[in-house]
């Protein structure tokens, strides 16, 4: 019975799970969103989607007979060749259309999905995300949202440490430090950023697989350690017990089998929560810890 990897097939993560899914034994389809309705294509109906199924090329899979998903979207995918003729705006269209009925799909397959669109979508909104997590029990650096110069430029003076920005939507963005050229950037009109005090110490990302948690402390000097070709060093590490219990809960509250929080933490040992990814790389953090990340949500694909 074979797995899915869905999405992006030139994305790391992806070629390292189904390279992961292939020395364990899994049988694996690889879906292009690129070539959806080229080269594969699929059928269903929401009120029998277990009766859906799969055509690759002459071959055809009932979606009953399918052990899991993996996903991880490209934020712009492309058009095969074969549609290269249509006028711009057609292949825009045409992109968003497959989009809207690839994540459809995805909600609606009856197999485990690592994720369906519909979770997690408290990250689509920084502010709403960041109220979110407070109100759960996490400790949030102080924030604002605002494309207010004057406005900015008076919270970032109260910040002690200063302060770094990032966007407001689930767009993956680089975190960086408020300086004059923001200020100039939101007096000539610039869309409202999330402007967050600096939290001095060193980085935790902790993965959550359907309860199973893995924490990687990363060490690196980096303003955002995520775009630096060092990366930092990263070790396995552990977390209070009463973050594990809030990690866990807010996994499952956002309906992700998989995801990714990232922390600050003092030299104090207060843990500050950044975010919660529901599409979180672990590729790194598993090579460098060995945290076996893909083989437990292999392990979910067996039930």
């Amino acid at each position: 019975m074979p797995i899915c990897i869905v999405g992006d097939l030139f994305d790391l993560t992806n070629q390292y799970f189904a390279k992961v899914a292939l020395q364990n034994g899994h049988e694996v389809l690889e879906l292009d969103e690129g070539n959806m309705g080229v080269i594969w294509s699929f059928e269903y109906s929401d009120a029998q989607p277990s009766q859906g199924r799969l055509i690759i090329g002459e071959n055809e899979y009932s979606f009953m007979d399918l052990r899991g998903v993996f996903v991880r979207l490209n934020p712009a995918p492309k058009l095969p060749s074969v549609l290269g003729h249509l006028r711009q705006e057609e292949q825009g269209v045409l992109v968003v259309e497959r989009r809207h009925s690839l994540l459809h799909l995805l909600n609606h397959i009856p197999c485990t999905v690592v994720n369906r669109s519909k979770a997690g979508r408290s990250n689509g909104s920084k502010p709403y995300q960041m109220r979110y997590l407070e109100s759960e029990g996490f400790t949030v650096p102080r924030w604002i949202m605002s494309n207010d110069a004057d406005f900015a430029k008076t919270f970032t003076q109260s910040c002690h440490n200063g302060a770094v920005y990032k966007s407001c939507s689930g767009l993956r963005s680089r975190v960086r430090i408020v300086d004059d050229r923001l200020f100039e950037r939101l007096k000539a009109g610039s869309t409202p950023v999330i402007i967050q005090e600096r939290i001095f110490g060193y980085n935790v990302r902790v993965h959550v697989v359907s309860g199973t948690l893995f924490a990687a402390k990363v060490v690196s000097e980096e303003i955002d350690y995520r775009f630096d070709t060092g990366a930092g060093d990263i070790c396995a590490t552990t977390v209070p017990t009463y973050l594990h219990a809030l990690c866990q809960r807010v996994t499952e509250q956002e309906g992700l089998v998989l995801s990714g929080f990232d922390f600050m933490v003092t030299a104090e040992g207060t843990w500050y929560c950044l975010e919660v990814n529901p599409v979180p790389t672990f590729l790194p953090y598993e090579v460098a810890t060995g945290h076996p990340i893909s083989k437990t949500i292999l392990s979910l694909f067996q039930l």
